[in-house]
Order: C-alpha cells, then sequence, then structure tokens
C-alpha cells in the first residue's frame, strides 16, 4: 500500500523546497510525490525539473499557464493510482509521523473519508518536537463537515464514488468544502486527526494572486448556487432535578444530527455546572459522540436562565459580522419559550419549543429544510 502526495506549485520556490524536503525527512510510509507546475517562472520550473530526474518516486507535471489550484489537483487525481491520495499546499511543513498517523486512523474508521492533521499551536517550540506532543493523543480526533484543502487525506474510494475536485470553482476557495459536502452525501466522515501534525503558512500563493477576498467570494458564491446555506442554532436545555439519563441523550443526538446537517450549534446547559458537565460527558461516551467542529458546549447556572439565553440571541441579532444571527433557537423549558416568544420583535429570531424523546433529530429535518428555503 502507498499514498500518493499532490502538490500544485506556482511559484513560491523557497517554500516548495521547504515542504518537499520535510516530506522526505519525515514520511515513513511509503509514497510517491506527483508535482504539477502550474507555469511557475524558470527558477521554481528547473528545480523542480531538476529534483524529478534526481529523485525517484516524483511525477512531474507541467502546465505552461497557470491554470489554478483545482485543475492542477485533478491533473495529479488523475495521474494517480494509489489507495490514498493526499492533497497538500506547497506552503506547509510536515512533521514527523504526519502521513503514518493520518493513515492507520483512517484504516481504523471505515466510515472515514477524508481527513486533515493539525496545522498550528506549536508556537516556539520546533515543529517535530510539538509534533512528539501530539503523537501521544493516539487515536484522539474532531469530526468536522469539511476538511480543508491545504493537507487533505482521501481514500481511493471516495475519488472512485465522488469524482474529482469540481473546476466550476476556479483558482480555488470552496472547492474543498465542496468536496466535503459530496464525500459527506455519500456516507462518509471529515475528520480532524489529533496526533498528526502539518504546519500551515496559510494563504501564500492567493494573496501572491492579489485580492483574496475577491477569490472567496467568487467560490462562496459558486458553492451556494450549488448547495444550501449553513445555519446557525442556539439549544436551552435544563439539567432539571430528576431528569432521566434518555433525555439527555436524546438531546446529544439532535445536537449531533443537527451539526451533521451542516449547523453551527450552540448549546446552553443550565443546572449546576460541576454536576451538570458531568452527566453530559458521560451521555456522549454511552452513546459514542464524537468531538464536533460545529457544536459549542456552554454551562450556566440554574438562575436567570431566560435572561441569560435573551442576552444571547440579543447579541447576535445586533452584534458584529463575527457574531452572526441565529437562523433559531429551540427551547426545552415552558418559561423561557414564552419569554423569548414575547421578545421577537426585538430580537427577530424565530423561537421554536422542542421535547427530546427518542425522535427529537429526525423531526428536526422539517425545520432546517424551511429555514434553507430561500427568502421571496
Amino acid at each position: 500500500m502507498k499514498c500518493d502526495i499532490i502538490i500544485p506549485v506556482w511559484n513560491q520556490p523557497e517554500h516548495t523546497r521547504t515542504c518537499i524536503e520535510h516530506i522526505v525527512r519525515n514520511t515513513k510510509f511509503p509514497y510517491r510525490l506527483i508535482l504539477v507546475d502550474n507555469g511557475s517562472s524558470a527558477e521554481t520550473k528547473e528545480y523542480l525539473e531538476k529534483l524529478a530526474v534526481e529523485s525517484a518516486g516524483k511525477l512531474l507535471i507541467r502546465n505552461e499557464n497557470n491554470m489554478g489550484f483545482v485543475k492542477a489537483v485533478n491533473q495529479g487525481l488523475k495521474a494517480s493510482d494509489a489507495p490514498y491520495v493526499c492533497v497538500m499546499n506547497n506552503d506547509t511543513i510536515p512533521a514527523r509521523g504526519w502521513l503514518e498517523n493520518m493513515i492507520e486512523f483512517a484504516e481504523e474508521h471505515p466510515d472515514v473519508g477524508l481527513l486533515n492533521p493539525q496545522c498550528d499551536g506549536h508556537g516556539s517550540a520546533a515543529i517535530d518536537t510539538h509534533a512528539e506532543r501530539l503523537a501521544r493523543n493516539k487515536g484522539a480526533y474532531m469530526e468536522m463537515n469539511q476538511c480543508f484543502g491545504y493537507c487533505m487525506l482521501i481514500k481511493r474510494e471516495v475519488i472512485d464514488k465522488i469524482g474529482y475536485l469540481d473546476e466550476a470553482f476556479g483558482v480555488g476557495n470552496y472547492d474543498d468544502t465542496d468536496y466535503s459536502m459530496r464525500a459527506g452525501k455519500a456516507g462518509y466522515r471529515c475528520v480532524n486527526v489529533h496526533s498528526s501534525y502539518v504546519y500551515h503558512k496559510k494563504h501564500v500563493s492567493f494573496r501572491a494572486m492579489g485580492d483574496r477576498d475577491s477569490l472567496v467570494s467568487k467560490g462562496a458564491l459558486e458553492y451556494f448556487r450549488k448547495w444550501p446555506r449553513h445555519l446557525r442554532m442556539g439549544i436551552s436545555f435544563h439539567m432539571r432535578e430528576g431528569i432521566a439519563d434518555g433525555e439527555i441523550e436524546n438531546m446529544l443526538k439532535a445536537v449531533l444530527f443537527l451539526a451533521r446537517e451542516w449547523c453551527w450549534v450552540n448549546l446552553w446547559i443550565f443546572g449546576d455546572k460541576s454536576a451538570s458537565k458531568n452527566r453530559i460527558e458521560e451521555a456522549s461516551r454511552r452513546i459514542g459522540m464524537p468531538l464536533h467542529q460545529n457544536i459549542k458546549f456552554n454551562y450556566f447556572p440554574g438562575r436567570f436562565t431566560a435572561a441569560q439565553a435573551a442576552v444571547r440571541v440579543i447579541e447576535r441579532s445586533f452584534g458584529t459580522k463575527k457574531r452572526k444571527k441565529y437562523d433559531a433557537v429551540l427551547v426545552d423549558d415552558d418559561r423561557m419559550f414564552m419569554i423569548l416568544r414575547a421578545m421577537v420583535p426585538l430580537h427577530r429570531t424565530r423561537i421554536c419549543h422542542v421535547r427530546f424523546d427518542r425522535d427529537a433529530a429526525k423531526g428536526l429535518m422539517p425545520m432546517i429544510e424551511e429555514l434553507r428555503e430561500p427568502k421571496a
């Protein structure tokens, strides 16, 4: 078994050289480098040609013009035949064990199709030193709705099932979000593997191309032509005296369902903080609930619950761009529901009463579909 590593390159010879040197130094798993030269100028072109001639196990594809990231990746994917394929940016620095740890995790989880490593956090420490610390997290991961293309490991079966990147995304941006959505629709999970480290310098090539914000906007426009918008949800849950384990488990299943349906979920848990946290963690273990990028747990004391919830809904309604308005808030408490409903003219947010029975998750789908309907 081996892995094909696809690296599109457009100039940036110093970053490219550093990336490749670290791959050679820090990769024990059998691999082949597929380098796609996207119309680079003389210095980078000559470096890549010399590398391909002097080193075995490397394939060089040369484009006379910059075809964009997406087309370059697809050229590499079409040339690939390995059971695993890793798409990498040339502004990355892979640390020891980066690929082995991701593939080991992928082999142990058949339902995982796309994987990312950790990509920042080493601070002033050496990258390999930080990676050694992270290696202790073997088996730990966070589920995500999307993997990012800076270093994305893909199982061959995913490519066989959903195909290549969508070239409608041009030079790039949102192409990885689209690919993750397609993988999810085909039944595969996306994860971030906590024991693998690849430092990402971020957006080196895109900054060199000019107005990155404009490129991101174009990618977003194309993405939301294809897919419904992502939602932002608030959920209140009261840890009442005598509450059954089953109700806690049903709530967590509903929250995970929303997260997997591309909703950003802020969960507000009201009650004794320490006791509530313990019971939530125990219930999570019982149902095998993973960490998920789209779920944020917030614990609050049991007093003034309606006031605390109202403040958070209003903050989102009148906050900055980074604190976007909730599309809906799900409330399990009768009194809080009545108060928040009465305040709708102020916060202009949909307030829904919910009971966390065993069918709660299934019952949320009609609401999600309604919220995603384009406004007239």
